[in-house]
């Protein structure tokens, strides 16, 4: 078995709990670990990796409460699948990114993904409003200074990455693969190696997707993406009726256990930090809650099998658990 920095206490899996009890047990369990982090790392610059990366995962946390929003109180079962694209396409880049071995690899993918999301959104964020011919004059300025600050800060994001990127080990090893990738921006490269064309050595999102074995048989995110451009499928009527509710959030509970899987193994020395949380009465409470009267352990169960896992982290350094 692989060995690796992983846990999780679940019975929901065991006990064949229905797909929604069994989401909400994973989302618990991994806002546990995003809140642990980011009180940890709560500052997120470009070049502070961990904090910048727990930022992430706070941001992807809260796609994921939404996502259970829309189906669950709202029933759009349009929106959830655009946010289902979204969240999966967000899994594939932390994986691609952040699951990277090559520390140095990592920080070239980490820097470009910053660069090529800034500089595109720098391209369509105006510089002045574009409704000033219909905003009262006070209201126009003061969108107009947001609108600067976005910009500052975008750009202040890029310096930050370009900064990395100027001492790169990578440069001095390759420096014609170094310099092509940084021009093309290409953090989806697949080797670090000079060639002619991007499309030659950049995975495509297929190929992502594959990474974290959402591909197999058939293609479920690239096809929902139907949905997020509004092509055909987004014009129909679909009821979430139970069929469809536990189709869609059975898609969403194996992104969220991946995700957890990759953020534990981004910070192998903070598992002990992490599942001291799993102790608290707040999140603990909304844990218990997902397990049924008969197959709920009680807290002082729950709170010992918490700590055997603290002794298990501590003499083996590492957990082999489900996710």
């Amino acid at each position: 078995m692989e060995k690796g920095p992983k846990y999780h206490i679940d019975g929901t899996e065991k006990f064949g709990y229905i797909t929604i009890n069994r989401f909400l047990y994973s989302f618990y369990m991994y806002m546990n670990t995003v809140k642990r982090l980011t009180s940890l790392y709560h500052y997120a610059s470009v070049q502070y990796l961990k904090g910048y990366v727990a930022h992430f995962c706070y941001l992807r946390l809260r796609s994921f409460d939404t996502f259970i929003k829309v189906v669950l109180e709202h029933k759009d079962y349009v929106s959830a699948n655009c946010l289902l694209r979204m969240l999966g396409d967000s899994v594939a880049v932390f994986r691609l990114i952040y699951m990277e071995s090559d520390k140095d690899l990592l920080i070239l993918r980490h820097c470009l993904y910053v660069i090529d999301g800034c500089e595109r959104n720098l391209e369509v964020l105006p510089e002045k409003n574009i409704n000033e011919d219909c905003l009262p004059e006070e209201e126009l300025a003061e969108l107009n200074k947001a609108t600067q600050i976005n910009r500052a800060q975008r750009q202040r994001m890029i310096r930050e990455a370009q900064e990395l990127l100027e001492f790169s080990p990578l440069r001095q090893k390759d420096k014609a693969a170094f310099d092509k990738i940084v021009e093309d921006r290409n953090w989806k490269f697949k080797e670090f190696k000079d060639y002619k064309k991007k499309g030659s050595n950049q995975y495509k999102w297929r190929e992502l997707y594959e990474l974290i074995d959402c591909c197999k048989g058939f293609n479920l995110l690239s096809y929902i993406s139907q949905y997020t451009h509004g092509l055909s499928m987004s014009n129909l009527v679909i009821e979430l009726d139970e069929q469809n509710i536990d189709g869609i959030v059975g898609e969403a509970l194996g992104l969220i256990k991946r995700l957890h899987k990759y953020t534990m193994a981004f910070y192998p020395e903070e598992q002990r930090y992490i599942l001291e949380g799993l102790l608290e009465p707040g999140m603990r409470d909304k844990i218990l809650a997902c397990y049924d009267d008969k197959h709920r352990p009680d807290i002082a169960t729950w709170n010992q099998d918490v700590m055997n896992k603290q002794y298990q982290l501590r003499d083996n350094g590492y957990y082999d658990i489900i996710y």
